[in-house]
């Protein structure tokens, strides 16, 4: 138990390192992102944990939210950690690629037209579109 809790907290602290950093973005042609998109479901180490479970584990609601602007900015609203804690940067797609950019770092994440999955350092955060 201890050892999920651990394992989740040094995924968010990943997640909130990326997106506390800022980069450059531009219009995506077609294959649009934009919308708001609610954390499902995160893998460390092989193990899979859902956001009812994170939910069950913490004693409190899990809401991590990821809304994606069509002016090619983005916002990950980890409030559920810190109160009022968003992040920002900006967004661009490449192909099939969606890259997240935010102070001079960027990721690249998959996103299929309803999904994305963010691969940080091999911790796997799943957003799906609501």
């Amino acid at each position: 138990m201890k050892k999920q809790v651990l394992t989740f907290l040094m995924v968010l602290a990943m997640a909130i390192s990326l997106a506390a950093c800022g980069g450059g973005g531009s219009s995506d042609g077609g294959n649009s992102p934009v919308g708001t998109y609610q954390m499902t479901s995160m893998n460390s180490d092989g193990m899979e944990m859902t956001a009812e479970d994170l939910t069950a584990l913490f004693g409190m609601d899990v809401e991590i939210t990821l809304e994606i602007k069509d002016d090619n900015s983005f916002i990950l609203d980890l409030g559920f950690l810190v109160e009022d804690e968003n992040v920002s940067g900006t967004w661009e797609m490449d192909g099939d690629s969606l890259k997240l950019s935010a102070e001079g770092d960027s990721i690249s994440v998959t996103y299929d037209g309803k999904t994305i999955v963010m691969d940080v350092d091999g911790e796997i955060l799943t957003f799906e579109k609501q």
